[in-house]
């Protein structure tokens, strides 16, 4: 559920109402209880309006327990922090990873960030697709480490 309100406030809302009540359903699975999250944990596939407005409500029931950031920078951060573990885990392609963190997540006024290094292993693995015919091993695997060494230190 964290994971999904961080995105809805990076894009406005999930993907689909499916996303939110599967988070809800998740969330009281796992413990969770609030009036919200019950309302939206039974809501069918095309009731995406209602999806919104109780999403709103579960935010607000829930902001104390999940210390949702309150900068956009934290949130990016731990936006970012899924992502990397998304794709330690081998749920997301690496250059899908890359790109959502280098560009998506990165500030871009911000030279000492973090997340700046995937920048650089995206524009590498670009070039080595144009040239040299696909990613590599070699050059996943660096991008693994990268987002292990940026795991361990200053998003963790």
């Amino acid at each position: 559920m964290r994971r999904l309100l961080l995105e809805r406030r990076a894009v406005g809302w999930p993907e689909s109402a499916v996303a939110a009540v599967e988070a809800a359903r998740a969330a009281l699975a796992g413990g969770v209880d609030t009036p919200g999250l019950w309302e939206l944990g039974v809501l069918s596939d095309g009731e995406v309006l209602e999806s919104h407005r109780l999403l709103a409500e579960v935010e607000q029931e829930l902001w104390p327990v999940l210390r949702l950031p309150t900068t956009v920078e934290g949130r990016d951060r731990a936006l970012a922090r899924y992502c990397l573990r998304d794709l330690l885990d081998g749920r997301l392609d690496p250059l899908a990873a890359a790109e959502r963190v280098g560009f998506e997540l990165c500030p871009y006024d911000d030279p000492d960030s973090p997340l700046r290094p995937f920048r650089a292993w995206l524009y590498r693995a670009e070039d080595q697709q144009e040239h040299g015919g696909g990613l590599t091993e070699e050059l996943v695997a660096e991008l693994r480490d990268l987002a292990a060494e940026v795991l361990a230190g200053p998003l963790s």
